[in-house]
């Protein structure tokens, strides 16, 4: 029975080799510094002067546009980059977020001078991100958060909470998801806003979750009359579920 689910493996060129060697050879010297708890965290781990250095290599946002800072390589290409870097234990999660998901949802839907503003800073190491999206009692069923975002002159105030939130101590900026209709009987789904958010802002609160092994790599984030401006406002208000499934 045939799957729509089967893929046929595909063999890169050894065109690539040259650049899978590259990165070999820009790894070692920082690997052999490495403890095996820190090659055991690998993706999960925050080494911000690290992800310096890999943005100065050009290979954080790889397929990017150049006018955003990005090299306009091929996937494959960034393939072959994050295949080496994971397979070497490398800490990517101060850049991991930026370049996978918030680089590449503001550059589809931020406004211009927020994506000319913060998206060269990203592919440079420069910035990092986090996602506020779970909340406490919305378990996996995303389109139940209650934070809301209401309007306000010049922008939008945000309360509530976000929890499990991975990096939010050590992040710069997070990419938040807030209730910000008021017809309550639409859909659920509908009504939702995402939003830029600065994690210095006044009345935003970061508290740790401490796991059993005594480390802190989860959040509980809590927003008390959080001021974000219209500009920080990410595609059209109360669309935001078309952007996250899209």
């Amino acid at each position: 029975m045939n799957s729509p689910f089967n893929f046929d493996p595909i063999t890169l060129s050894t065109a690539y080799d040259p650049l899978r060697q590259e990165v070999r050879e820009f790894i070692k010297p920082f690997r052999d510094t490495w403890s095996g708890w820190k090659f055991a965290h690998s993706w999960g781990g925050f080494d911000k002067e690290f992800s310096k250095a890999v943005g100065a290599k050009g290979w954080i946002g790889m397929t990017w546009p150049k006018k955003y800072g990005g090299a306009e390589r091929s996937h494959f290409e960034r393939y072959v980059v994050v295949e080496e870097l994971i397979s070497a234990g490398a800490p990517l999660s101060a850049h991991w977020v930026g370049d996978r998901q918030s680089g590449p949802l503001l550059m589809r839907y931020g406004r211009e001078e927020i994506t000319q503003s913060l998206l060269p800073r990203i592919v440079s190491g420069e910035l990092t991100f986090c996602i506020g999206l779970s909340e406490p009692g919305s378990g996996s069923d995303l389109a139940s958060v209650w934070s809301k975002a209401e309007k306000v002159d010049g922008g939008y105030r945000l309360n509530g909470q976000k929890i499990w939130t991975s990096g939010a101590h050590l992040s710069d900026f997070m990419i938040g998801l807030f209730r910000s209709g008021t017809d309550k009987d639409a859909p659920k789904h509908a009504g939702l806003s995402q939003f830029l958010i600065d994690m210095r802002s006044s009345g935003l609160t970061v508290r740790p979750i401490t796991d059993l092994t005594g480390e802190h790599h989860f959040n509980e984030v809590h927003f008390d009359n959080v001021f974000v401006p219209d500009a920080h406002l990410i595609g059209e208000e109360g669309n935001a579920w078309q952007q996250v499934v899209s």
